[in-house]
């Protein structure tokens, strides 16, 4: 009897320590974590931009963008027209090579009244949409 409570009592001190353990080991990451500074954090932030496409007489222009990124990449931005049913018309498109953080339009012509919207693409494969609007 007295040999059973002994290794209950070891297997509970292995137990109690394990925990020990792992709640130190998650304090200390989460202070770790908790140290950067928000200018850190955001300095990671990498992203795309498309703005709604606007009109002028009967020219079509989008804008695309690509901000807060390291490196270069082929950025396309394209005006496109919402086409339900069938795949979506490019009425607009231009491409940049060696492209860094700037932004670029693409410019093109109306095709009659409808929902545009538009796309910008990355080479890395990352694409972002602009809200759709009812123009020209």
């Amino acid at each position: 009897m007295k040999d059973k409570n002994s290794a209950v009592r070891i297997l509970a001190a292995w137990v109690l320590a394990a925990g020990a353990v792992l709640v130190g080991a998650s304090t200390a990451g989460t202070a770790w974590a908790g140290s950067e500074t928000v200018a850190e954090r955001s300095s990671y932030v990498c992203g795309l931009g498309a703005n709604t496409p606007f009109t002028s007489g009967n020219a079509i222009s989008g804008t695309g963008s690509r901000t807060g990124c390291a490196g270069t990449v082929t950025l396309t931005v394209q005006v496109r027209k919402h086409r339900p049913a069938w795949p979506d018309k490019v009425v607009a498109e231009a491409s940049r090579s060696g492209f860094g953080n700037s932004s670029f339009a693409a410019n093109g012509k109306c095709d009659g009244n409808g929902t545009y919207f538009t796309e910008a693409r990355s080479s890395t494969g990352n694409k972002l949409s602009s809200g759709r609007a009812n123009r020209c």
